[in-house]
């Protein structure tokens, strides 16, 4: 019986030996793929912040660094975004201090017509009131009753697409151990979530804890996005609509329900999707599990092709997967919406193995 794992170094360091022949000597990280003597801690699979509560052991400076870096504008994202449709309301109408909450994290903005640059707004209490103030360089050009248009947001695409990714990653981790880390998918994920450490975390100096909220500073937004944008295709939230066409494992996550979706190609698997909980809202995440060019064409080109699924299961109690048969259910892979396509979409879907040989031809590859 392979119970998941915890957080006690020896019961992973027990499994790493199952997998590996021989023990790691201090800790062998999921993510960094390095053995080394550094500062370990409990960290949440699911952020805490979005109601995470099963937590694996972790590097201290890998779990820290995404929680600053992503995960902390993922949570400010989908707690006081999604899931809430009382935003302008509360900075319009809401106590002072909460209005000035809302803004150390997202952006209060007006935009001038008819193509005017935006003007940060910056919420101050006067006399028990809030009102808004701007700098006055950036009023030139603005003359008296100006149309404009208000807004409130936070861009928290890339945040949400790494939240997501290395919360699957530390579920399969959690349940499978460094079987899973090994594995083609393992290797892959990791591979991404280690190229975002080292693109944008590891070159940091210092980690100001006095900050709320995200460390994407303004300045590198239009960077980090840029770089994300190549693993679009991982990850799509799934609407409430959708989610509630479900099945209860489905929505419940796959880290409390063990279910998740294999792909097939014919009677060959290929990939898998797998269902993270960040608060209430439901992502589904893409991953392959095979090392050849239908990897890459999930990631690729997987809005051009229909996906062929079954429910599978994780059985703890086993150690293995529970894989329904294939039966030509399908399924749609929604449209990327913030970068276009490397390929014009077909006139009909592609099968995936049409979509592997233009992989092929076309060598594409991942950055990182």
């Amino acid at each position: 019986m392979k119970k998941p794992l915890g957080t006690d170094i020896e019961e992973l360091r027990a499994d790493f030996a199952s997998v590996r022949g021989e023990p790691f000597a201090h800790y062998y990280c999921p993510i960094l793929h390095v053995d080394d003597r550094v500062a370990l801690c409990h960290g949440h699979v699911v952020p805490k912040s979005m109601g995470g509560r099963t937590m694996v052991l972790q590097r201290q400076d890998v779990d820290n660094g995404f929680g600053f870096f992503f995960e902390a504008e993922a949570s400010d994202a989908i707690k006081h975004g999604l899931e809430r449709g009382d935003l302008l309301e509360r900075v319009f109408f809401g106590d002072p201090a909460d209005v000035k909450e809302i803004s150390r994290r997202f952006k209060i903005e007006v935009k001038p017509h008819p193509d005017g640059k935006p003007i940060k707004l910056d919420p101050r209490k006067v006399n028990g009131e809030t009102q808004f103030f701007a700098k006055s360089e950036h009023l030139d050009g603005v003359e008296g009753r100006t149309k404009a248009e208000f807004g409130v947001w936070l861009d928290a695409r890339s945040s949400i697409l790494v939240t997501a990714l290395k919360a699957s990653h530390l579920c399969w981790f959690h349940k499978a151990g460094y079987a899973y880390v090994f594995s083609n998918e393992g290797l892959v994920v990791a591979r991404v979530l280690r190229s975002f450490y080292d693109e944008f975390i590891a070159q940091r100096l210092r980690i100001d804890r006095r900050r709320r909220g995200s460390l994407i500073h303004d300045e590198r937004k239009r960077e980090v996005n840029e770089y994300c944008s190549q693993f679009a295709n991982f990850i799509r939230p799934v609407l409430p609509k959708g989610a509630a066409a479900l099945p209860e494992g489905f929505r419940a996550g796959t880290l409390d329900s063990d279910a998740f979706m294999v792909l097939w190609d014919r009677d060959n698997p290929y990939g898998r999707i797998s269902f993270v909980k960040l608060g209430e809202t439901l992502v589904s995440v893409m991953t392959p599990i095979t090392a050849d060019a239908r990897g890459w064409a999930l990631l690729n080109l997987a809005t051009a092709f229909e996906l062929e699924y079954s429910a599978a299961r994780w059985d703890a109690r086993k150690g293995k997967f529970d894989v329904e048969p294939p039966r030509g259910e399908k399924l749609k892979w929604p449209q990327a919406d913030w970068s276009p396509d490397s390929t014009a979409r077909p006139s009909r879907p592609l099968t995936i193995r049409e979509a592997a040989e233009v992989v092929n031809r076309s060598g594409f590859r991942h950055r990182g």
